[in-house]
């Protein structure tokens, strides 16, 4: 795995312990360059990671059943969002999340969880 992938697990270790609402954390999958998680909330709620090491890429997405409801993702460099409600968008995010890319995703689900009153 590289440093990217390792740095990625730690950071959704890190989440379920700081972060409130993230009950557990689940591989889904993992070669050694690429890796695939989901940070449980509820049982039909979850975050889907995926990072691509050599495609350079970062897909986060907040789930509900089988339909994503807002997702932010890095495509070499570049961050854009899919709000919630519009999730079809694809909308420039010039500050992109570094560092800790996951850790402020789960902030934005955060404020949506209980802006929406989801949770």
């Amino acid at each position: 795995m590289t440093n990217r992938l390792i740095e990625l697990k730690a950071e959704a270790i890190e989440a379920v312990d700081k972060v409130w609402f993230v009950q557990a954390i689940a591989e889904i999958e993992r070669t050694d360059i690429t890796l695939s998680l989901r940070l449980s909330i509820r049982h039909d709620l979850f975050v889907q990671v995926f990072c691509g090491a050599k495609s350079d890429t970062l897909y986060m997405a907040l789930i509900e059943g089988r339909r994503r409801m807002f997702g932010i993702d890095c495509d070499n460099g570049a961050w854009h969002i899919h709000p919630y409600e519009a999730v079809e968008k694809h909308e420039p995010l010039r500050e992109g999340l570094e560092p800790k890319p996951l850790l402020k995703f789960l902030a934005q689900v955060e404020h949506l969880l209980l802006e929406k009153e989801i949770l």
